[in-house]
């Protein structure tokens, strides 16, 4: 009885030894990056809305049409803002107005807008602004055709 009683004791003082050398270790060591992936409002020409996110550097594939205009609302940590956006279209689909010069607003956000080209297929968009490399990407389809 008395080396279980001695066991217990030992396992106690182990664990909370354990423990407060866990809770005395540095904060930055070990701990997750901050989360740049940027959130999107996307607004289509036609009049249907949709909000996502990326994840790992990807947004969601989304679909759309063929030649549609699409205007794509970004919404960055704010501790981005004045940060400039490099867009980086990869599949020959403009970037419509001052994109170019695209900036992230005091309050996280940016707009930007894009038509998609003439073809069935994928349209990819890099966004880099600081340390946030996302691939914004949508799939065209013609009006009238089902997507795959």
């Amino acid at each position: 009885m008395k080396q279980l009683c001695a066991a217990i004791g030992c396992a106690v003082l182990c664990l909370g030894a354990k423990t407060n050398a866990q809770t005395a270790a540095p904060s930055d060591v070990g701990a997750p990056a901050l989360d740049r992936n940027p959130r999107a409002a996307i607004a289509f020409d036609t009049g249907g809305s949709l909000n996502t996110h990326s994840a790992e550097g990807l947004f969601q594939r989304v679909a759309a049409k063929t030649n549609q205009a699409i205007r794509v609302q970004l919404q960055y940590p704010t501790d981005l803002a004045g940060q400039t956006i490099l867009i980086q279209s990869m599949d020959g689909a403009p970037v419509i107005g001052n994109s170019d010069k695209l900036t992230v607003g005091d309050d996280g956000t940016a707009t930007m807008m894009v038509r998609l080209g003439a073809s069935e297929g994928i349209y990819r968009f890099v966004l880099r602004c600081s340390d946030a490399n996302t691939v914004l990407r949508f799939y065209a389809i013609k009006p009238g055709n089902t997507s795959s």
